[in-house]
Order: C-alpha cells, then structure tokens, then sequence
C-alpha cells in the first residue's frame, strides 16, 4: 500500500458495458464442480450479452477438464468470441497469460484463478478505475481466502503489488511494458511484472470495495509439494533479481528459507518443507538466472520475440 486513497469507482461515470473486457481463464485439471461455481460467478460479473472474447487455456488439461470447460463457456457466454488455445504441455502460468493476452482483442483482460469466485460487481468496478487514469494498468480487487490478505472494504489506493489471482489488466500497455516473464514457471511472475510496471512510472490500483473469493479448493499433500516447490524456485530468482546487489543477498536470503522450512516442519506440513528444500537446490541455476536478468532485464521487445516464437506452442481452436 503507497499513496492513499483515490477516487471511488462510484465517482467515476458509469460504464454502459463490458464488451471491451476480454475474460482469460486457465484449466489444467480442475474438477467440473468446482468449474460450474466459478464461472456462474463470472457470467454474473460480465452480466447478460456480453459479448467480449472469452479466451480459454487448456494447460496440458485432462480430457474431463477440458471436456467441462468447454461446456461452461458454451452455457455461460453465448454471445461471446470463444476462442481456446490448447498446449500440449503446462507452460506454466507466465507463459499460458502472456499468450492469452496476445489472442484477446479487448482494452481490457481480466484474469481470474478458476478456483475463486469474483463479486458480481468486480468488473465494472475495476474497469472504472482503469478508465479513469491511463497510468492504472493493473486493477484488482480485495481477495478473500485461506492465506489471503481479506483487506476491508474501503475506497481504492495505489498499491505496490497485486496479485495474479484476479486482475483486470490494460492489455496493450501490459504487453508493451513486458507482460510477465516466462522466465517464472509459477508463483511470482506477478510480483516481477508490478516491479517493471512501477519503475516505467505506471499505476497498480487496489479496490477494495470490491471482492474475489480465492477458496484454493482440492489442495493435497502432493499439491502442496508442488506448491511451495514452484513458489520458492521462483521467489529466489525474484529476491536476487531486484535486489541491490546480487551476491550480498543471498546469506540472508538462505537464513530465512532455512527459517521457512523450520516453521513448515513444525506446523506439521512435511510436504511444503520438502518442497522448499527441493527448490533451494536450484539456487545455483536461480542466481544464474537471476544475474541473467539484471544484466539485460525482461521489457516488450523480448516478449514480442518470445511470443513470435511461442505461438507456435498452442493450437487455436474457435469454440462454436
């Protein structure tokens, strides 16, 4: 949180529509209940004839996956531009949205965790605060959930990170600052791209007026694994990243992460404590990676080249 309050959603003109809101979401292997809640909840968040382009990533998804997602896009957005990009393998979170956000149209993408539900109200209230300064790039709500931050209602505020879990995005301007960086598997990516963002003297705004529900449903012992594994393998390119100098910062980076898995081993979570310990094995190539980008950092003409080449990644297939 910076700079304090701003003018409310409220005292912006009201928006006739959304149908320049693209929606972009993402299966790997969600199960179809949990898919029917979120996007009953979306369809209530972009109201009846929209008529934006729904872009759908099926990351490497399993056939009921994708079977279930594909139904709910049919049943929820008639009216819509349905388009899925399928990839064969998980390129991992950075990669599916950056290629997501290069096959929407609209000014606006909201991207939206397929575990969480948005407030019917989310949308509009975002695209208000973006319409009303071109600096804002990102707006998001206030994500309630296990292991969020639930910050109370209040009037909108610049903020110095907002998540990927729910986020509306000026597309054109996002991509044109570097979008996020492949170079992040999963977890982090978001935390990068809010750093590149405000150095380019762009706006991150938080609303907390309005909610997404991030209920982190289906969450196993080999999730977790997975989890913290992919959240520490990333969060140690980004600390050495964006430090002040590479090398001094890593004995108190290796203090806390010994600390970290101290605490997951007394909390009982013998999985997460795994995962992170796995991850800090990778530290040599981290540091590499993260030396990499300090010498040439990650902007929108390296993405450009990624994408011309990424494309190739995913099969386009309209959904009729």
């Amino acid at each position: 949180m910076t700079t304090g309050a701003l003018a409310g959603a409220e005292d912006h003109p009201a928006r006739a529509g959304l149908d320049d809101v693209d929606v972009v979401f993402l299966v790997w292997r969600e199960e179809p209940e949990l898919l029917a809640r979120h996007h009953e909840a979306v369809a209530a968040a972009t109201g009846p004839g929209w008529r934006g382009r729904a872009v759908l990533v099926e990351n490497a998804a399993l056939p009921g996956t994708s079977t279930a997602a594909r139904a709910e896009l049919r049943r929820w957005y008639p009216h819509a531009d349905r388009v899925v990009l399928r990839a064969r393998r998980n390129l991992g979170f950075a990669r599916a949205m950056d290629l997501a956000l290069d096959a929407c149209r609209g000014e606006y993408a909201v991207l939206v965790n397929s575990d969480g539900r948005p407030a019917p109200d989310m949308l509009r209230r975002l695209a208000a605060e973006l319409d009303a300064d071109p600096r804002a790039v990102l707006a998001a709500p206030a994500v309630h959930g296990p292991g969020e931050d639930d910050v109370p209602p209040g009037p909108p505020y610049d903020d110095a990170e907002v998540g990927g879990t729910a986020v509306l995005v000026r597309r054109t301007e996002f991509l044109a600052a570097g979008g996020f960086d492949p170079l992040y598997y999963f977890y982090n990516e978001d935390r990068d791209a809010c750093r590149r963002l405000l150095a380019a003297g762009l706006r991150l705004v938080r609303v907390p007026a309005t909610r997404f529900h991030h209920g982190k449903e289906g969450r196993t012992a080999r999730g977790m694994l997975r989890r913290e594994y992919h959240y520490a393998r990333t969060v140690q390119i980004l600390v050495h990243q964006h430090a002040d100098r590479l090398l001094p910062a890593v004995p108190p980076f290796l203090l806390r992460r010994a600390r970290s898995v101290a605490a997951h081993v007394r909390d009982g979570d013998l999985p997460g404590a795994l995962g992170i310990a796995l991850a800090t094995l990778e530290l040599p190539r981290g540091l590499l990676a993260a030396a990499a980008r300090r010498r040439r950092p990650w902007d929108g003409d390296r993405l450009a080249a990624w994408l011309a080449t990424a494309r190739r990644d995913v099969e386009v297939v309209p959904l009729r």
